[in-house]
């Protein structure tokens, strides 16, 4: 897979990618730009003047859009053969139906790289098919691209959701390419109007009940901007001033409590130094939060989402966790140091630990292992999970006897 690991932003496509994109690129720029100076409608702020400072609530509906792409055959026959139309994900619990292109014409023209798009509306009342059929002509017409797709709708979670496959080629021969900005902005914005136009905008219930759901979300949300303004610069916020706000800025700081992200000291309540990139963390990986609190040998505070950054790194897996639900295949394994530190690796295929004799097999609890990274021609970094060697392995030895005393200790005080 092509997305990239260790960055905030979702989605990155390498330099010679993103000069084939450059009419993609200054489409949309005019539109952003317009976007920043207040001039569209639509978004959460904005006044179609100067300056204003009334907010518009967005009503058009929400939906969620990853997208990821590769560059193999193999990989995308088993997408269109065994993953789309996989058994138990129709809505009678029998093998999800294919649509879209004419499917023999999508697998005579089928090319080594593939696109991957998750749609999964918020509301329960869209029409996944249509929704589908909708967002890739509006794709065609800003793309100018023909082309060649297969969809299929899988009910087998609690959010039904479409995965469309597209071809690397359209029906014109030309390569398909996707620039950032029209996977980041276009491509959402594209499946919320459609989505929009579909069924309506979003009732003053559903709002209500979205509002609802900020308290206790296990993810950064914009409740959680209220409360890093009322810290003033500290750790610990003052619900006294949010006004009208404050019932919901306590209710939230409790469920952040809850989630080892906050704690009460001394009268008031004092967030944890890392509170925003946790939940920033756990947005973007789902399991996050769960493998902090699960830390076996490590203080919960000490786990990091891992990048290059951090460079070569020895520990024991502690767990494995698949991050991203039915949308991909992507896990993270989380390792455990002897010097106190603790990774939270994520990949987008299930990982494989490499024994040094050409052998591979899945990382297990409690399995000591090297973690590097290696850089491919694109300038993405994977990280690659060696059989730690002999000094390494005694190392975690004598840390797994001090966590023994630590725990001990704990258990007679």
């Amino acid at each position: 897979m092509r997305r990239f690991l260790f960055d905030d932003r979702e989605y990155r496509i390498s330099p010679p990618f993103k000069r084939r994109c450059k009419e993609q690129d200054s489409t949309l720029a005019l539109t952003r730009l317009l976007g920043k100076s207040g001039g569209g409608s639509r978004g959460s702020k904005g006044t179609g003047g100067f300056g204003g400072a009334t907010r518009h609530r967005d009503t058009r509906q929400k939906c969620v859009v990853k997208m990821q792409y590769s560059d193999g055959a193999g990989a995308h026959r088993v997408q269109l053969e065994k993953y789309l139309a996989r058994e138990g994900t129709d809505i009678d619990g029998g093998r999800a139906k294919l649509y879209g292109t004419d499917p023999d014409e999508y697998r005579a023209n089928m090319t080594g790289r593939n696109f991957r798009v998750f749609l999964s509306p918020q509301s329960d009342r869209a029409n996944l098919t249509e929704l589908t059929e909708k967002f890739v002509k509006k794709l065609e017409l800003q793309t100018g691209y023909s082309l060649t797709w297969q969809a299929a709708n899988h009910h087998n979670t609690a959010h039904p959701h479409s995965h469309l496959l597209i071809n690397g080629k359209d029906r014109n021969g030309r390569e398909v390419a996707f620039s950032r900005d029209m996977v980041r902005t276009f491509m959402r914005e594209n499946a919320r109007d459609t989505l929009t136009s579909m069924i309506g905008g979003r009732t003053r219930k559903e709002m209500a009940l979205e509002k609802e759901a900020e308290l206790s979300a296990r993810r950064h949300t914009r409740l959680d901007e209220t409360i890093k303004k009322l810290c003033d610069g500290t750790f610990r916020p003052r619900p006294e001033n949010a006004g009208a706000n404050r019932d919901r800025v306590l209710a939230r700081l409790e469920n952040l409590r809850g989630m080892g992200l906050c704690a009460w000291e001394r009268g008031g309540y004092m967030l944890s130094p890392r509170w925003e990139e946790n939940l920033r963390s756990n947005g973007r990986y789902n399991t996050f939060l769960k493998a902090r609190e699960r830390l076996t040998r490590t203080d919960p505070s000490a786990l990091r989402v891992y990048s290059g950054e951090h460079g070569t790194v020895t520990g024991k897996v502690t767990s494995v966790y698949r991050t991203d639900g039915d949308a991909s295949n992507a896990h993270a394994v989380v390792v455990e140091c002897p010097d106190g530190k603790a990774y939270f690796i994520p990949t987008l295929k299930a990982p494989e630990v490499h024994d040094g004799n050409g052998r591979r097999h899945p990382p297990g609890e409690g399995d000591t292992v090297t973690v590097k990274t290696r850089e491919n021609q694109r300038g993405r970094l994977t990280p690659i999970f060696l059989k730690a060697g002999v000094r390494e392995t005694i190392g975690m030895a004598a840390m797994n006897i001090a966590a023994s005393k630590n725990n001990a200790q704990r258990k007679t005080s």
